[in-house]
């Protein structure tokens, strides 16, 4: 095993090439390449020479950053310069490879490559598609927490800065004063609020794909569903493996299980269809994600909610006993079977006020007593889809749906006022009022 540095186009680019090689694997990152090379030396050992790029602007390499941005052109340049190597030939099957920003890198890189001969595989876990896909979820709620502390430690700057946001920040009202008012500055807050998700033309360019996929993630990771959705429109074959974890994907044996997949692809058996982790008895295997859907109807209520002393938000791995006696909220027992619930549960308010933002989160009384959060969502309307489900309820285990007006700091607040949320100043309390709750869970 062997490693050199290299400049492609001003970008710094380290290549550690195994002895003997099975494939070429691609990493392109902006958190900082160096901190890639001892997983690019395991990656060698197992037979896959291993390059690995700092992303412009970051690190090693010239230029400014520019997040989300760009990414699609280096990538493929980078591309062009590995099967332009004299190594190449020995193993000519390029796998493209990455984890949140770098799995962006991934799909941007494989969209532009087309048809690119040597484009064996793309694995990536975790994936951060966009600047918008990463701002807000597909009912366009701002994701305020993740995207101050992702911007304030990383963006607009060519080295990590460590978490420097005060939490006090996400007070701030107008929350677009946020990116002037940390410090350091964020430049491209802005820029970040005004972004939107480009879902549909995602998938019209995933679709349109032929090499192999495997998309690893999780239902406690904010881009669970994007993971999901990654796979399921994928045109060439695809592979899920999706568990109880959250973005930093610990103990999931992500790397075990992509070796596995490569080994798969390089015979010519590439992986299709999901697998689901965290069941008893084992992963469930599922060809598709599960479409169907029964409606459960619940009855409305009111409550108060205070944009000032919001309805909390919450991880998953959190005893959220404590919220199911706050007053301002809405809690409702579900009347559920035991067995396995695997899907996308979607929650209409009925009655609502359709220009407020609605919050759903699903609970399960446990057999131990603890009442563990499943599945959440927030929307700017009246209908949310929860974030993507795989669990099992035991028997004699109780759900319970919640409604809330807010579940702050993860999602930005209604201010309850005329003023969009992202800008204005003002907040008040506002009475709540809903006539009936749609639930439907999949089947």
């Amino acid at each position: 095993m062997t490693r050199r540095e290299y400049s492609v186009g001003g970008l710094r680019t380290f290549v550690v090439t195994a002895r003997s090689p099975r494939g070429v694997l691609t990493i392109r990152t902006p958190y900082n390449s160096e901190a890639h090379l001892a997983e690019a030396a395991g990656w060698a050992d197992r037979g896959f020479t291993t390059v690995v790029q700092d992303v412009r602007g970051r690190y090693g390499s010239a230029g400014s950053f520019h997040p989300y941005h760009g990414e699609g052109a280096d990538g493929l340049a980078c591309v062009e310069w590995i099967t332009a190597q004299p190594w190449w030939s020995q193993a000519p099957f390029l796998f493209l490879y990455g984890t949140s920003y770098g799995a962006h890198c991934a799909i941007e890189t494989t969209f532009a490559a087309g048809e690119c001969e040597g484009l064996a595989g793309v694995s990536v876990a975790v994936p951060a598609l966009g600047m918008g896909e990463t701002a807000r979820n597909r009912d366009r709620a701002f994701h305020l927490e993740s995207r101050l502390g992702w911007w304030s430690e990383h963006g607009d700057a060519a080295h990590s800065r460590g978490s420097s946001a005060s939490a006090d920040l996400l007070e701030t009202l107008p929350v677009s004063d946020i990116g002037d008012s940390s410090s350091p500055r964020i430049p491209s807050w802005q820029s970040v609020l005004a972004s939107e998700r480009v879902d549909e033309e995602r998938r019209n360019h995933a679709a349109a794909q032929r090499c192999p996929l495997l998309a690893q993630g999780g239902t406690a990771d904010w881009f669970g569903q994007d993971t999901i959705d990654l796979w399921s429109s994928w045109g060439g074959p695809s592979a899920l493996a999706l568990g109880p974890w959250d973005h930093s994907m610990q103990a999931s044996g992500r790397a075990e299980r992509m070796s596995k997949w490569l080994g798969a692809v390089l015979d010519g058996h590439p992986w299709t269809g999901a697998q689901l982790y965290g069941h008893p008895g084992g992963p469930l295997r599922l060809q598709t994600w599960p479409n169907a859907r029964v409606t459960v109807a619940l009855t409305g209520g009111s409550f108060v909610a205070n944009p000032l002393q919001p309805f909390p938000s919450c991880t998953s791995d959190t005893d959220v006993r404590s919220l199911t006696t706050r007053s301002d909220c809405l809690t409702r027992p579900v009347p559920w079977r035991a067995g396995t619930l695997v899907g996308t549960p979607v929650v209409r308010v009925v009655g609502g006020d359709c220009d407020r933002h609605w919050g759903a989160m699903l609970l399960a009384r446990r057999r131990g007593g603890e009442v563990e959060q499943l599945t959440e969502g927030m929307s700017l309307g009246s209908v949310v889809h929860l974030a993507p489900l795989s669990t099992h309820i035991h028997e004699g285990e109780e759900l319970t749906l919640m409604i809330s007006a807010h579940a702050f700091p993860r999602y930005a607040r209604d201010l309850h006022t005329d003023e969009d949320h992202l800008y204005g100043i003002r907040a008040v309390p506002m009475q709540r009022t809903v006539r009936g709750i749609e639930l439907e869970m999949p089947v």
